[in-house]
This record gives C-alpha cells, sequence and structure tokens, in this order.
C-alpha cells in the first residue's frame, strides 16, 4: 500500500458555503465563536485602498449577511481599466471579486463591513 496523496488547497483559498461548515447562526463551530470577516477595496481611478474588518461578536448583522454569503460561488474578477477590486475573508476563506461582479449577499456584506469603517 501506498500512502495517501494529501489533497491539493482549493484554488485561491476558497471553500464551500459558511452555511455547509456550521455557521448557520453566525458563529464557526471550528473556533467556537465569532467569525471575523475583513474586507480591503483597492484599485480604481486613484489607487486608494480601503481595509474594514468586523466579527459576528460585535455586530449581530454581521452574522445573517455571512450566512447569506457563498464565497464558493464568487466569480473571478474580470479585466476592467480602473475597476474596484475587493478582497474578502470570512474567518480564513477568502475570494476576490470585481466592481461588476459585487452582487446580491455578497454586496450588502462588502457595503455593511465597509461602511462600519467609517
Amino acid at each position: 500500500m501506498t500512502p495517501a496523496t494529501p489533497r491539493a488547497p482549493r484554488r485561491g483559498g476558497r471553500r464551500a458555503r459558511p452555511g455547509r461548515r456550521g455557521w448557520t447562526d453566525g458563529t464557526d463551530e471550528a473556533t467556537g465563536g465569532e467569525v471575523k470577516v475583513t474586507v480591503v477595496r483597492s484599485g480604481g481611478f486613484s489607487g486608494i485602498e480601503q481595509r474594514a474588518e468586523s466579527d459576528t461578536a460585535s455586530d449581530p448583522m454581521l452574522a445573517r449577511l455571512v450566512d447569506r454569503v457563498d464565497l464558493g460561488a464568487v466569480p473571478p474578477p474580470g479585466r476592467i481599466p480602473d475597476q474596484f477590486l475587493y478582497d474578502i475573508c470570512i474567518d480564513g476563506a477568502t475570494a476576490t471579486v470585481g466592481e461588476a461582479q459585487l452582487q446580491g449577499p455578497l454586496r450588502e456584506l462588502v457595503h455593511h463591513v465597509l461602511g462600519r469603517a467609517r
């Protein structure tokens, strides 16, 4: 018998929808509590970066938004000059999406997290 070959990490650090991992109440069972969300907006005409983060322990609305987001279904950013790019990290799972593809629950999550930073 040969030893098992370890699985390669998923492309782009993405993983399945958080709800499938036990976050149905906005918490991460693996860490025993809060889920941390980080959003970094970069690009645009001026190239100024905006960064914000929040967690479900201090933001109950964020818990509901996290449950609705599926980072595994995020389309890759298109090549559009001067578009904003959003790097979204939900408790270690990451995805990058262009402004043109930012829709639905993911858009709500991004605007909520960035809005709290102001």
